[in-house]
């Protein structure tokens, strides 16, 4: 079973350096911080930790935190996380099918 984990790590691994390599994880990200602003999930995120704070000045760091984490992680909206998929759906696609070359995919 590690073995099967690890290839699965080494797959992902690679599947991000190419997408690092042709500009798409940039893009991926700069486009999924464009909809959560959007959506206005980072205004609202800020006014949660703001509260936080706010109730509870003592709070330490790491407790802010993991409430900020968790908080964050369960409510970006389902369509930012469906179209944020299906974009890098696309992307890996595009990466396991390259187009042919232009000399109509012969080998030399």
């Amino acid at each position: 079973m590690y073995d099967l984990i690890f290839s699965t790590k080494m797959t992902t691994e690679k599947i991000v350096e190419q997408l690092y390599e042709t500009g798409d994880y940039e893009r991926l990200a700069n486009e999924l911080e464009y909809k959560l602003e959007s959506c206005g999930w980072t205004t609202q995120l800020r006014d949660y930790t703001r509260g936080i704070v706010n109730s509870d000045s003592k709070i330490d760091f790491q407790k802010l935190y993991e409430s900020a984490l968790q908080s964050a992680t369960e409510s970006i909206p389902d369509s930012v996380k469906m179209d944020l998929l299906k974009d890098i759906k696309t992307c890996v696609l595009k990466l396991a099918n390259p187009p042919e070359s232009a000399n109509g995919g012969n080998k030399m």
